[in-house]
């Protein structure tokens, strides 16, 4: 077999764990509507699993990065998938709301052992475009995303929300199985040794700590969106099952064109600052308008989010790699380190949603989420773009 089938199948096994992975990621904030009479929760209940799940995803970044140094992105992935699967099938056992708890950390703690190594695979596999690997990858994410926030809730409604995480907990294990068959082997360079200074150099590099927050303000609307958007529809606005799924949706809808196109437009400017305000401004003025308690403002909201989100989080990893200057066995952690920081960072805002919206209002809710976002675009002017030292 020549290589380029060999890349076409790699790259196609990526793409499908990915999308899997996206479905396990989401799927929870469709199905809580169906889980909350069982666990005996409401809103306060979907903030805490969401910010376990985060926490976990978040904390695992780094690490994630370094197992991918030591052992090869590969295997990084193929742990990852594996064991984020497992816990997901186990979700569909349990019978109490902190056992949900723990086991979407370690849902998250897995699922952090993907993103990065696979960014960095699809990268080689495409001819080293890291704007056109991150964009497609991320565009997995996004397909898997509608499966999840739209598909598993109508699944789940004929089901039962158990067989479906059954489901999408089989259909991890068996991606993670293609990704054994079809990734080739690591490469690896045997004079290689992981070094700590590198490390702290890398976790010290302004250019990444800044990409890190740039990411954090777009990131954390999708989160709110994707976690609480269907939730609310149901509970607050009274609207069916499927057209709840389907508004929410419209954050992973959009980003499945957007996050390629800002991957090729990043690549062919490199100019990360302005594209990441852009995004940036976008998804504030998305959860602004989810704050009107009507269904067309909240799919309006959704729509522009998903415009917003996917250049941002293609720019933010792609620019990661780029800016870093760094080994190719570094990589991975490059962008774990950015992700690090958008995803635990990502762990209070679904709390502060919650404990607004039943304090006060869903409408108060969305404005604090609105102005959180616009905070954390003040750190993007602050980047430089063009490579900083870590050696």
């Amino acid at each position: 077999m020549s290589a380029q089938p060999v890349e076409r199948w790699a790259v196609a096994s990526l793409v499908a764990a990915r999308v899997v992975y996206a479905v396990n990621w989401l799927n929870i904030g469709a199905l809580f509507y169906l889980m909350s009479s069982d666990l005996n929760s409401g809103v306060s209940g979907l903030g805490t699993l969401t910010s376990s799940f985060y926490l976990g995803v978040g904390l695992m970044q780094v690490p994630g990065g370094v197992l991918a140094a030591k052992w090869g992105p590969k295997n990084t992935v193929t742990t990852g998938m594996l064991v984020s699967s497992l816990a997901v099938l186990a979700t569909s056992v349990s019978t109490s709301l902190p056992e949900v708890v723990v086991l979407r950390f370690i849902v998250g703690s897995g699922m952090a052992l993907v993103f990065s190594p696979a960014v960095v695979l699809a990268t080689r596999f495409l001819g080293g475009r890291s704007g056109v690997g991150a964009g497609l990858i991320n565009s997995a994410f996004d397909v898997g995303g509608l499966l999840g926030l739209f598909g598993w809730i109508l699944i789940a409604s004929v089901t039962g929300w158990r067989p479906s995480l059954v489901l999408s907990g089989g259909l991890g294990l068996l991606t993670g199985l293609l990704i054994i068959a079809l990734v080739p082997r690591d490469q690896r360079d045997n004079r290689f040794t992981l070094s700590t200074d590198r490390l702290r150099r890398i976790l010290r590099n302004r250019n990444l700590v800044l990409l890190g927050l740039a990411a954090l303000g777009s990131n954390m609307g999708s989160v709110l969106i994707s976690s609480f958007m269907v939730f609310y529809l149901q509970s607050d606005l009274g609207e069916v099952a499927a057209t709840a799924g389907f508004v929410a949706s419209l954050v992973v809808i959009l980003p499945i064109i957007t996050s390629l196109w800002g991957g090729r437009l990043y690549d062919r400017l490199k100019k990360p600052r302005r594209l990441l305000v852009t995004s940036g401004l976008g998804m504030v003025a998305a959860l602004i308008a989810c704050s009107v308690p009507t269904l067309y403002a909240a799919s309006l909201g959704a729509f522009v989010g998903g415009i917003a989100v996917g250049p941002a989080s293609t720019v933010a990893f792609a620019a990661a790699k780029d800016l870093s200057g760094v080994e190719r066995e570094y990589e991975s952690l490059t962008i774990g380190w950015v992700n690090c920081i958008s995803l635990t960072g990502s762990v209070w805002p679904p709390i502060i949603f919650s404990y607004l919206a039943r304090s006060s209002s869903y409408s108060a809710a969305w404005l604090g989420g609105a102005g959180l976002s616009l905070i954390f675009l003040i750190p993007i002017f602050l980047l430089t773009e063009r490579a900083s030292t870590t050696a």
